[in-house]
């Protein structure tokens, strides 16, 4: 662990702290907190989150004793950092009535392709997740679905479709996923779908 230079903060019960090996570390005083929790997010850097009266050197030593973690998952998170940015840098701006309806459009001509019936859509900016179906077959959808490649979108919207009929993940739910498109094929959409998971996080003055 390298010495720690404390920067300002106006934030109560919150602490900056800069290093040179990890970069910005925030610590983060929360009273209902019962113990130490470290968490890693592109462009927030390395959060420590601390039960209150808890000593900020001893929370130190419990970072120390994790730097094989932290450095792993600062590098997975620098890696979703930069395909953020290479991303948003050279995307081109759409409206979000256009985006809307691309995604209404694709998804009631899978319903209609597949015998799906479905209530409200609404298109949403959430923040991790791509998609929800509520329990009146209501369906929300991520607007950063429209920038997946289309048999990603399409499994996502598929996705949602399915839970009108099976609200949980049970084995029935994934029986109509799988009669949609084969098991290989959807465990690999998955797979890659993970890749996309840098829109969550655009660079924060994109």
């Amino acid at each position: 662990m390298t010495i720690f230079s404390r920067t300002n903060s106006s934030h109560p019960g919150k602490s900056v702290l800069d290093d040179s090996e990890f970069g910005t570390i925030t610590f983060i005083a929360n009273s209902r907190s019962k113990s130490l929790r470290l968490s890693i997010l592109p462009f927030q850097g390395l959060q420590v989150t601390l039960p209150r009266r808890y000593s900020q050197k001893k929370a130190l030593v419990f970072v120390n004793s994790k730097r094989e973690w932290v450095h792993k998952a600062l590098a997975r998170v620098a890696l979703t950092e930069s395909r953020s940015r290479e991303f948003f840098e050279s995307a081109p701006t759409v409206k979000r009535q256009d985006i809307r309806v691309s995604l209404v459009n694709r998804l009631s001509e899978l319903a209609e392709q597949h015998d799906f019936q479905f209530g409200k859509v609404s298109i949403r900016d959430q923040k991790s997740r791509w998609g929800s179906c509520s329990s009146s077959n209501n369906i929300s959808l991520n607007q950063k679905l429209y920038y997946l490649p289309d048999h990603l979108r399409d499994y996502v919207l598929v996705h949602e479709l399915a839970h009108t009929r099976q609200k949980n993940h049970s084995r029935a739910f994934w029986d109509i996923i799988f009669s949609i498109d084969d098991k290989d094929k959807v465990k690999l959409m998955r797979r890659d779908l993970r890749r996309y998971e840098f829109l969550f996080y655009p660079p924060p003055h994109s």
